[in-house]
């Protein structure tokens, strides 16, 4: 007969157990849960599993479907933290209770707090333990994922100098302001139209945007003789970039890759990746900073259709009413004659229920399309929320 103690084993199959409960990247040490409206957690177990969850005097309980996926509310909840959170036992640290929104868009939203105007002073102020940042990383998915990969990371002049400096600046003075606990979630990707961040049934669902779907499937046929003249460029490239650095000289830029499958451009390529992976999660709102990609002649008018189609379609995605979608438009750049027409056309968005537009075409840089004055435009978003009906 074994000697192996008895309640060892019983500690094994606990230990078990545990382990078949698993929880998606969001639902993690120094998470921050939405106030005030009932909150999903969620994950995968084995098959049938029971899951007890317990947070802030609360206990929910449920069974993983067939398929291993499981979902409990939470009732709404009360700003507080730090916190702790049990899920069969085990324990989800520093979490904590206020408002959350999501940061997305393209280069501007990803510009880093240690590339702001006053950075270093900025950094070294970034203190605050109850704004917390998780950082989505970049993705192109074929088809809605399940998870992202990322991580809470709570503020300190450590981590903060690769925040996005908009959304920094905007937590921080929405935290300021309302004196609770700060979540920001970070999606975004640098040079990326908009189509790329809709869904594939909103795309599909709109005859006016139709020109999207024929854009890529000529994108894609003209792909493999784009592809062979690129390898061929960077053949050549190679051989000139040695050369200049033998030469102890700077060698010329790498040659830009063709667009094509798992190109950011992919129409709902970043949507898949990096936006439905999200959509279980609480926010109260969105932060969007993006337009530049769209600025041109094939789509600088078109931008009003697309844009106020991706905000009803992540309203959908969401199952959170009209949450508030609030946008930067276009500062001022030396630029094409298209980018006063994507202005006009973020304007007519505001037509749409709970949208709010930060205007910036006075703290912009004619020469740089990267402007450093970020701390204004997260002002300007911050000064909205509580203007709009909740």
């Amino acid at each position: 007969m074994s000697k192996f103690p008895k309640w060892l084993s019983l500690c094994a199959l606990a230990g078990a157990l545990h382990a078949a409960v698993k929880l998606p990247a969001l639902i993690s040490d120094h998470m921050v849960l939405q106030q005030g409206v009932p909150v999903r957690i969620w994950g995968t177990a084995d098959p049938g599993e029971m899951v007890r969850l317990e947070f802030q005097g609360q206990t929910a309980t449920g069974k993983a479907a067939e398929n291993g996926k499981w979902s409990l509310w939470l009732k709404p909840l009360s700003a507080a933290g730090p916190l702790e959170m049990t899920i069969n036992g085990t324990a989800i640290k520093d979490v904590l209770v206020g408002e959350v929104w999501l940061g997305s868009g393209q280069s501007n939203m990803e510009f880093a707090l240690n590339q702001a105007v006053n950075h270093e002073e900025e950094i070294a102020h970034a203190d605050y333990p109850l704004i917390h940042v998780f950082l989505v990383k970049r993705i192109v998915a074929g088809q809605p994922a399940d998870d992202v990969v990322g991580a809470w990371q709570v503020c300190t002049p450590q981590n903060a100098p690769r925040f996005s400096a908009v959304e920094y600046f905007f937590g921080r003075a929405l935290h300021n302001y309302l004196h609770v606990p700060m979540g920001l979630i970070e999606s975004y990707w640098g040079g990326t139209p908009a189509q790329s961040w809709t869904s594939a049934a909103a795309l599909q669902s709109d005859a006016a945007l139709q020109y999207v779907a024929d854009e890529w499937d000529r994108v894609l046929a003209n792909y493999p003789a784009a592809k062979e003249r690129y390898d061929k460029q960077v053949e050549a490239w190679d051989k000139t970039a040695a050369e200049a650095r033998a030469a102890g000289k700077t060698p010329p830029n790498r040659p830009a890759a063709p667009q094509g499958p798992g190109h950011p451009n992919t129409p709902a390529g970043l949507y898949n990746g990096m936006i439905a992976p999200l959509t279980p999660y609480t926010i109260r709102g969105v932060i969007w900073y993006q337009g530049e990609s769209n600025a041109s002649q094939a789509h600088a008018y078109r931008y009003r259709r697309l844009f106020s189609d991706m905000i009803q379609d992540w309203r959908n995605q969401w199952g959170e009413d009209d949450f508030p979608f609030l946008f930067v438009q276009l500062a001022n750049f030396k630029s094409n004659a298209y980018w006063p027409v994507l202005r006009e056309s973020q304007t007519e968005t505001l037509s749409l229920r709970n949208t709010g537009m930060a205007v910036t075409i006075d703290i912009g840089m004619s020469s740089d399309i990267h402007p450093k004055n970020k701390q204004d435009v997260g002002m300007r978003l911050a000064l909205t929320p509580h203007r709009l009906s909740r």
